[in-house]
Parts: structure tokens; C-alpha cells; sequence
């Protein structure tokens, strides 16, 4: 007789513990997604950068450095935009440009810069005016290219360039003598230069960083750029009339307002202290709030007079 031998029970147990373990190893390998792909590592990266219209700057050849700022420009007034590759590509690169920060709008939002090159600079506006302003440069062809973003840098609500020279130049910088003030507008400045200036000038009325130091909530500053050297001293100054609308400005006597002040484009507005009498900018100052002549017109706005020898930017 022959007898058949079988598994005892314990080792049919661990067969059948093996052979689930097998199926469930092989089940989890099957099911498993497969990994991720790796974001392609830059092959170049991406860099822009504004800067102040060439025409613009020949303007004011002559203005001290200083007083200009690195991209002087307001809402629909023409800059430039360059945007460069870190290392040249063997096809042309096609870059959108787009504001990083900003609620406007850019007039060029499309840039090609070609196979072989590594920059290119095209004219741009921006619509809207702002404290600072971000550009921001995406290669859309290219996803092994680095995106990249600008400094930022100032979009006025006004700019004016007015013809310098020897003769009195009385000039407001909204354009319109700062007849009109408003709560949406609420400074504007007026220059009074009567020696004149020795370049052409400019003047704009911008936002300022609510928030900050160096501006109230809701102000705006006026600056005004031009040659100015060896026409004014501190006994025959220029001077800057801020308008402020009542709307701001309206409680209060004369002195209970303060000019905020600085003499180049990146300087923190300060207080301008008073002028020791009318007319003069004392010994030891370099800006003065003139209160003798300063006063309200018979709308209740508020017209403070700063005077100055250089180049400025002024609010309340």
C-alpha cells in the first residue's frame, strides 16, 4: 500500500501566509504610481530690468545724479525694459513680460530675444501709478529657463519736462498750475525759481508708501528735478508752494503742518524745520518751511511754502 504524505497543518499555515505575503508584495508593486519626474534643472536663468527713457535723460543732462531716480517714469510715460539670459540659447527665447506686482497694465507683455543672443531691450508703459512696481520675465518656450523679477521702481500719476534756462520759471507739477486739488489729488507743488535753472526740468506728483515713515495715508509727493547750481543760496532761495486740499489739510492753523522733504530720489522723507524768517533758509539748514509766508486761500486749502537750493521731493 502506498500512503501519500501531506504538509502538517502548522506548515500549510506558514505556506499559505508566505504565498498571501508574495501576492500582496506584487499587488503594492503593480498599484504604486509611478515616481514624480524631477523639475527639469535651469539651463539659464532670466533677468530684467527698467530704466529711464534715453530721451528722457538727455533731457536732463546736467541734473545732479542724485536727485534722478534710477527709473523716472509715470503712468503711460515711456521706459525701457531689458530682459537677458545668464547664457545664450542655440533657439530664439520667447519671454512674456508681466507686472510682479501692480494691478496696471504693461504695454509690451512679449519679448523675443534671439538664438545666439543674450539680451534684448524694448520700449514698455505701464497704465497705472504706483510706489513699486515689479516687472516680471517668464520664458514661455523654455521650461528649463529660470523666471526672473526687476527691482522695483516708482510709477508717478504725472510727469512734465519744462524747457530750463536763465529766465523765472513759475511752474506747477500737475501741468495745470495746481489750480485743482482734490480729495483723489489732495498736494500738489508749485515752484517759484527765479533765477531759473541751467538744464531743463522736470516735475511729477506721485503715490507714496502708505504705511511708511514718510508718508501720511493718502498724501501724494511732488518732485521736482533740474540744474540748479550756484543760482540759489540761502538768501535768495527757490521755493516749492505745497497745495493741499481741505480735505487733508483742512483743521488747524498754518503751523500745524509740517513739509516732509528730501533732496535726492532715494533719500527718507524728513520734517522740514522752520525757516529762522522770511524768506532765508538758516546757517545750519538745508530746507525750511517759510510760515511767515505761508497761508490758506479762500477755498480753505492749504498753502505751505518750502524753500530750497537743490534738487527735491516734497509732501505734507
Amino acid at each position: 500500500m502506498m500512503f501519500q504524505h501531506f504538509p502538517s497543518r502548522a506548515l500549510r499555515a506558514r505556506l499559505v501566509l508566505a504565498i498571501l505575503s508574495a501576492l500582496a508584495l506584487i499587488g503594492a508593486l503593480l498599484a504604486a504610481p509611478s515616481p514624480a519626474s524631477a523639475a527639469p534643472t535651469p539651463t539659464a536663468t532670466l533677468s530684467v530690468s527698467a530704466s529711464t527713457d534715453p530721451a528722457l535723460l538727455a533731457a536732463l543732462n546736467g541734473a545732479p545724479g542724485a536727485s534722478i531716480p534710477t527709473v523716472l517714469t509715470a503712468a503711460n510715460v515711456r521706459f525701457e525694459a531689458t530682459v537677458s539670459l545668464s547664457a545664450a540659447q542655440n533657439k530664439d527665447t520667447i519671454v512674456a513680460l508681466s507686472p510682479q506686482s501692480g494691478v496696471g497694465r504693461l504695454s509690451t507683455t512679449q519679448v523675443v530675444i534671439p538664438a545666439n543672443a543674450t539680451s534684448v531691450t524694448v520700449d514698455e508703459t505701464y497704465d497705472t501709478a504706483t510706489p513699486a512696481l515689479q516687472l516680471h520675465a517668464d520664458a514661455t518656450n523654455n521650461n528649463k529657463i529660470a523666471s526672473g523679477n526687476s527691482a522695483a521702481f516708482r510709477v508717478e500719476s504725472s510727469l512734465s519736462v519744462l524747457t530750463g534756462g536763465s529766465s523765472a520759471l513759475t511752474a506747477g507739477a500737475d501741468g495745470a498750475g495746481c489750480t485743482t486739488v482734490s480729495a483723489a489729488d489732495p498736494i500738489c507743488g508749485i515752484v517759484n525759481l527765479p533765477n531759473g535753472t541751467t538744464t531743463n526740468a522736470v516735475m511729477t506728483i506721485g503715490p507714496c508708501i502708505t504705511g511708511t515713515a514718510d508718508c501720511h495715508t493718502g498724501n501724494t509727493v511732488t518732485q521736482f528735478i533740474a540744474g540748479l547750481t550756484g543760482l540759489y543760496t540761502r538768501d535768495n532761495p527757490a521755493s516749492m508752494t505745497l497745495v493741499c486740499d481741505k480735505s487733508l489739510c483742512g483743521k488747524g492753523g498754518v503751523p500745524h503742518y509740517t513739509a516732509l522733504w528730501a533732496q535726492s530720489a532715494t533719500d527718507t522723507l524728513t520734517s522740514a524745520p522752520a525757516c529762522p524768517s522770511k524768506g532765508v533758509i538758516g546757517a545750519d539748514q538745508d530746507f525750511c518751511t517759510d510760515y511767515v509766508a505761508s497761508t490758506r486761500d479762500n477755498a480753505g486749502d492749504l498753502l505751505l511754502v518750502v524753500l530750497f537750493v537743490k534738487d527735491v521731493r516734497g509732501t505734507i
